[in-house]
């Protein structure tokens, strides 16, 4: 490239480089939203269905888990349309099925534990993870935006 001077194929390179720089700075928070996501689908089954020291394992777990997302999450600085994008929606489903195996396992579970309502609350507990799941796919895939930009765009 010669200096501050690019030709026009220079500057889309340029471009398509640095886009691609940009949309790398996403796939820490993809990483973020995976690991919290399986890390849901398997908070409600320890919380609701083990036995013993297990609920305080879980519960020390997301404290830890929380506080460490929120320390990581403030240190960001990501700029990403996409994040930015997929962020505000993603969050938003996840805290509304994070009530569904809540409400179910503390008011509609029966006391008496059966095969069916554990596979509701495994189910419910699957479906609370996937909104952050579904997030990280979003910011993790190789999406076009991530490819290098040509005339046609």
């Amino acid at each position: 490239m010669s200096g501050d001077r690019f030709t026009p194929d220079e500057a889309l390179q340029e471009i398509g480089r640095m886009d691609r720089q940009v949309r790398r700075s996403a796939r820490g928070p993809g990483r973020a939203y995976l690991l919290v996501g399986l890390a849901t689908m398997v908070y409600w089954p320890v919380m609701f269905l083990g036995g013993g020291v297990w609920p305080l394992v879980g519960a020390l777990g997301w404290v830890v888990l929380t506080i460490t997302l929120c320390v990581y999450w403030a240190a960001l600085r990501v700029h990403d349309r996409l994040l930015k994008r997929v962020r505000k929606p993603v969050e938003a489903a996840y805290v509304v099925t994070m009530a569904l195996p809540f409400v179910y396992g503390v008011w509609l579970m029966p006391s008496t534990l059966t095969v069916g309502s554990a596979a509701v609350l495994l189910a419910l507990s699957v479906l609370a993870g996937l909104p952050l799941v579904y997030g990280a796919f979003l910011l993790m895939r190789d999406s076009p935006a991530g490819a290098p930009l040509t005339r046609d765009r």
